[in-house]
């Protein structure tokens, strides 16, 4: 495993135990960690993630391959994109790890009123009508 992708979930065990019930709190500090900048909510970091400096990857092999080779990368759904439409929106990280379903990466997040999960794959951070929409994005630290 690429050095960095173990730094990458190193920090996630670090800062869950903190950020469990939130996860733009959770994102935005590994985030920092890796001097990547991130602010505000969830539909915030949705839109960073789609922005200059940050590639869009096409789906859960892509981000999993990145993650292996030490990409930081991010998975997010924008609130009013979730089926049905959520209050807040969900980010999530992703980690060097397994592919559930062939599809799915392995990946750390909150979860706003209630407690996030470590290392486990995508396909339960997101309910089946949206986890097939979500949006992973990376970009080299």
């Amino acid at each position: 495993m690429e050095e960095t992708a173990q730094k990458i979930i190193d920090s996630c065990e670090a800062n869950f135990e903190a950020h469990k019930s939130d996860c733009s709190g959770f994102v935005k500090a590994v985030a920092t960690e890796f001097t990547v900048t991130l602010v505000g909510q969830a539909d915030n970091i949705v839109d960073q993630i789609k922005g200059a400096d940050w590639t869009v990857l096409t789906d859960g092999i892509e981000a999993k391959q990145k993650a292996d080779e030490g990409w930081f990368v991010v998975a997010g759904m924008k609130s009013g994109d979730h089926i049905p439409p959520q209050s807040n929106g969900h980010v999530a990280m992703i980690v060097s790890g397994g592919l559930n379903q062939g599809k799915y990466p392995t990946g750390y997040w909150g979860q706003l009123g209630g407690v996030g999960a470590k290392n486990k794959t995508l396909n339960w951070a997101w309910n089946k009508d949206s986890r097939d929409s979500i949006i992973y994005s990376g970009r080299q630290v």
